[in-house]
């Protein structure tokens, strides 16, 4: 078995991370929303469905 770099994307403001499966995840940074995903598509609607997120916002330490 062999280790897979996990491919993501940004879908209004959320990370989009897929793992092993396929499965598909939607973050707000650190935290997950929602449950696993099976398509792409479907993650990335539910992250359309949420409020708009400001990609550029970080917390401050």
């Amino acid at each position: 078995m062999g280790w897979k770099t996990p491919k993501f994307e940004y879908v209004n403001g959320y990370k989009i991370v897929e793992v092993d499966g396929p499965t598909f995840k939607v973050y707000d940074g650190d935290r997950q929303l929602g449950d696993h995903f099976p398509y792409s598509g479907e993650a990335a609607a539910y992250a359309n469905s949420l409020p708009k997120r400001d990609p550029q916002h970080k917390k401050l330490a």
